[in-house]
């Protein structure tokens, strides 16, 4: 047909544009690309095509990222982020927004699993998707084309199972024969609370009050209010006896310093949780080390229920509980 646009072509009733080698991203891959079947049609849906090109690089929206919403995030999470961000940057960042389609992001993941592997692809495509969401609110974007189209990997994908270790009571019991009187006191705490290392090191007395334990989470910046029950005062009241210098922390380090660094890392913290884990494993009958965050699993696998699991960790999805928290194997009731 005359008088059409560059690169068109009407065949079999409907009209189709032929993509350029460095177009076919934004044209699904294809070499002839359905527009529709009338003229005006092919028309509107050529014109949202070529509204996709003139949006924001990618890159513009992870310096704004960076800048208002990365520092509302946890020392933990920024850190992890910031990492994210920079391979996105570079992988990704010369794009325009509008052009990152499921096929685009499902390239980028397989080239950096077999680079990295499919744990930091995964990552990467959650970061990316709190950037898209970020740009749907400036208006930079109408949608997140990335939200319930690209999955992540699993384990059908060949996945590395999560972390599925469950300590035992008499596995706990064993290693507090070897270990510290402070870092007995933290287990206890983190026992009746479930919270995380960094929290838990982070308790000042200020927090405690006659009645109440203020827990500030790091993760969202949000305060979990724990009753004083008759065993967190035990286990608060042990904390302090065994505090080796004078300080405004629950749990200091020898300068009555915190444990935990700006940064967010404890190191010094680390180094003797496993010093104290050999010596279990050597002293004891306790043969496999567990790490903090399996004492924190612990609380959530020995909750009665999934809701309380929930409730405990303080988590906002349910599903995360189960798969990564729930870890004690559950014996199931036959029909009969």
């Amino acid at each position: 047909m005359k008088d059409m646009p560059k690169r068109w072509q009407y065949k079999h009733g409907a009209y189709y544009y032929l993509p350029r080698v460095h177009e076919r991203d934004m044209f699904d891959g294809k070499t002839w690309y359905r527009l529709g079947k009338t003229y005006s049609e092919a028309l509107r849906k050529f014109a949202e095509i070529q509204d996709m090109q003139v949006t924001e690089k990618v890159s513009s929206l992870i310096d704004r990222y960076e800048a208002e919403i990365l520092p509302t995030r946890g020392v933990s999470t920024q850190n992890g982020y910031a990492v994210a961000l920079r391979r996105l940057r570079k992988g990704l960042g010369h794009n325009p927004a509008g052009s990152i389609t499921p096929r685009v992001m499902y390239r980028y993941m397989d080239a950096l699993a077999k680079k990295k592997g499919m744990q930091v692809a995964n990552t990467d495509l959650k970061v990316a998707n709190q950037v898209m969401n970020a740009a749907v609110r400036w208006g930079a974007l109408e949608r997140n084309p990335l939200k319930g189209t690209v999955k992540y990997y699993g384990k059908r994908d060949g996945l590395k199972k999560s972390r599925e270790r469950y300590v035992e009571d008499w596995e706990l019991a064993a290693w507090q024969t070897v270990a510290t009187r402070q870092q007995r006191a933290f287990a206890a705490i983190v026992m009746l609370t479930g919270i995380r290392k960094s929290d838990c090191l982070r308790i000042m007395e200020g927090h405690i009050t006659e009645g109440t334990l203020t827990i500030h989470v790091s993760k969202n910046q949000r305060p979990v209010v724990f009753e004083m029950t008759e065993a967190l005062r035990a286990a608060v009241e042990e904390a302090r006896a065994c505090k080796p210098a004078a300080s405004l922390y629950l749990l200091p380090n020898r300068r009555g310093a915190c444990y935990v660094q700006p940064s967010g890392i404890t190191p010094t913290w680390d180094k003797s949780w496993r010093r104290s884990m050999a010596n279990a494993i050597e002293q004891t009958d306790l043969e496999e080390a567990f790490t903090r965050h399996d004492l924190r699993a612990k609380v959530g696998s020995d909750a009665a229920t999934d809701q309380r699991a929930q409730e405990l960790l303080d988590h906002t999805s349910a599903s995360t509980t189960r798969q990564h928290y729930r870890r004690k194997k559950r014996t199931i009731r036959p029909v009969k």
